[in-house]
């Protein structure tokens, strides 16, 4: 049996037995001097003896153990009892060859596995595709039991993340082999892009800049980008994508459709809030962005006009635009392997699992032994203050 602290860092609470010492040292210092009148035949060449003493010694004590024992209770103790070290489990990700994996970790007693979706033995065939790797990682951590040690064995080159390194509970040895995984097919669609623009008859200034930023879109994805310019009573057709809305109010269809998934530029909407997508040279916000349902809507702080927006004369503006319209790319999946090595957040409690096969919390023991010693002292702080008075 072993006893351990989840939270050690809170026995630092033990400074607060400092306070009763301070208050028994006080209440000394409180008591009156009576002289009587024999004294005056005593030497003054004579001097009493100081010692320092403690009022009350035993509740002095008491009060000590009670503000050490709500350190303890603070700092979590368990009592843990040992247990037979688990069986050790060595992942193998796609890309490498199994014979190099276990030559490299050398461990034969280990649990060999696949890092693919249900660990399948790695006595089978590797799995095809391409696997949800830092996923596959969070789960096989949440599943071992603590004291099992892991093994992930991957090529040099990964696929299958999620944009950050895996954040794991426990150490892990990462070895990185020559190799590398399969890439997702491609899912970038190439359909046509079909965008609406509603404007009032003033808005034709507008239209001549849309029309050049849109052709520009197309000299680089031929016929990719379909414009469909109407006033503002026509209404959008539900299979446009992306709609500019150059007018004032905006109707209640509209507001629909952009909650419903679309993606809106709105001109001449000075927005408060939102995050801000695009400023010019001297940092003005210019357009922020800002959810409506399940769609998007980017508000222009000005009309799309060169008096009222400077920046459209610039040689980037249909590639500012085009970004506005695009939604934010997806994080990366691919990555070197030794750049994405598992980050180890092992808490005090995870720690403590992991020397011991289990844990027995004392909460509830020092609970009742702090109440009864509250009780004891309050009765015998009553008792002394009685005595007093008397």
């Amino acid at each position: 049996m072993n006893l351990s602290l989840l939270a050690p860092l809170r026995l630092a609470a033990l400074a607060a037995m400092a306070l009763p010492l301070l208050i028994h040292l006080i209440r000394r210092l409180e008591l009156t001097t009576t002289d009587f009148a024999a004294l005056r035949w005593i030497s003054e060449r004579v001097t009493a003896r100081r010692r320092l003493r403690f009022e009350r010694p035993w509740l002095l004590l008491l009060r000590l153990l009670l503000l050490a024992l709500l350190a303890l209770l603070l700092a979590r103790p368990v009592m843990t009892e040992p247990s037979a070290p688990a069986r050790a489990r060595v992942v193998v990700a796609a890309g490498v060859d199994r014979t190099a994996a276990v030559a490299a970790v050398g461990n034969a007693a280990a649990d060999w596995r696949w890092l693919a979706p249900g660990f399948p033995s790695l006595d089978v065939a590797p799995p095809a595709g391409t696997a949800p790797l830092a996923s596959l990682l969070r789960e096989l951590d949440a599943d071992l039991p603590a004291a099992s040690g892991l093994t992930v064995v991957v090529p040099s080159e990964l696929a299958g993340l999620d944009g950050e390194r895996p954040h794991l509970g426990r150490t892990v040895d990462w070895r990185v082999l020559p190799g590398g995984m399969a890439s997702s097919a491609s899912s970038v669609s190439n359909a046509p892009i079909r965008l609406a623009v509603r404007s009032a008859p003033a808005g034709e200034a507008s239209l001549r800049y849309l029309r050049a930023a849109i052709a520009a879109w197309n000299a680089r994805e031929p016929g990719r980008y379909l414009l469909d310019a109407q006033p503002l009573s026509i209404a959008i057709h539900d299979d446009e994508h992306w709609l500019i809305w150059l007018g004032a109010d905006l109707p209640v269809a509209i507001a629909s459709w952009i909650e419903q998934g679309g993606t809106a530029v709105l001109a001449d909407r000075p927005e408060p809030r939102g995050d801000v997508v695009w400023r010019d040279a001297s940092g003005h916000a210019l357009a922020q962005r800002y959810a409506s349902g399940r769609g998007r809507i980017v508000a222009l702080h000005g009309t799309l006009i060169p008096q009222a927006l400077p920046i459209m004369l610039d040689a980037d503006f249909p590639e500012r635009l085009l970004a506005l319209m695009r939604e934010a790319p997806p994080a990366p999946t691919r990555a070197i392997a030794e750049a994405m090595r598992p980050l180890q957040e092992v808490t005090a409690a995870s720690a403590a699992m992991l020397a011991s096969g289990s844990a027995r919390p004392l909460d509830s023991w020092l609970a009742v032994l702090i109440a009864g010693l509250f009780l004891l002292e309050r009765l015998l702080a009553t008792r002394t203050r009685a005595e007093v008075v008397e």
